[in-house]
C-alpha cells in the first residue's frame, strides 16, 4: 500500500483536530502549506498543540508530507518552480525591492536543498591545522 493522495482526503469539520488521524492531521498540514504557498516558517510547535501530537510527530509528518511532494513532482513542475521564481526575482530587482529580491532567492536556495538539488554550506569551517573556525553565517538575521 502507498501513501495516500492528502490533497484528496476529506478533513472532517465535525472532530477536533486533536481526534484526526495521521492522514487526516497531514492532509490538513499541507492544505496549510498550498494556502501559504510554501512550508517555510510554520510553527511546529502550535501544530502540535492544535493537533495534540509532540513536535516530534509534527517533523515526521512534514518529512512525509515532503516525502509525498518529493514522489509526485515531476521534471515539469520543477521546471515551473524554477521559472515563477526566476520571474519573481526579476521583478522585485527591476523594482528596486533588493530585500524581497534577497527574500525569494533566499526561499529558492532553501527548495533548491529541501530537494536535495543543492547542498546546504556549512555556517562554520574549521581549519585542521590551527584549530582556527571561520564564522560563515548571515550576520544580518
Amino acid at each position: 500500500m502507498g501513501e495516500p493522495n492528502y490533497t484528496e482526503v476529506p478533513i472532517p469539520d465535525d472532530k477536533p483536530r486533536s481526534e484526526y488521524s495521521y492522514v487526516e492531521r497531514r492532509a490538513a498540514i499541507l492544505k496549510i502549506i498550498e494556502k501559504r504557498g510554501h512550508p517555510w516558517g510554520l510553527n511546529k510547535s502550535q501544530l502540535g498543540r492544535e493537533f495534540g501530537v509532540s513536535d516530534a510527530q509534527i517533523h515526521k509528518d512534514l518529512d512525509r508530507i515532503k516525502d509525498y511532494y518529493s514522489n509526485r513532482i515531476g521534471a515539469e513542475a520543477k521546471t515551473t518552480s524554477e521559472l515563477a521564481y526566476k520571474r519573481i526575482i526579476k521583478d522585485h530587482l527591476q523594482n528596486d525591492e533588493l530585500t524581497e529580491a534577497r527574500k525569494a532567492l533566499d526561499s529558492w536556495n532553501d527548495w533548491l536543498q529541501t530537494t536535495g538539488h543543492q547542498e546546504k554550506e556549512p555556517d562554520k569551517h574549521e581549519l585542521e591545522s590551527s584549530g582556527i573556525v571561520i564564522n560563515l553565517g548571515d550576520d544580518e538575521q
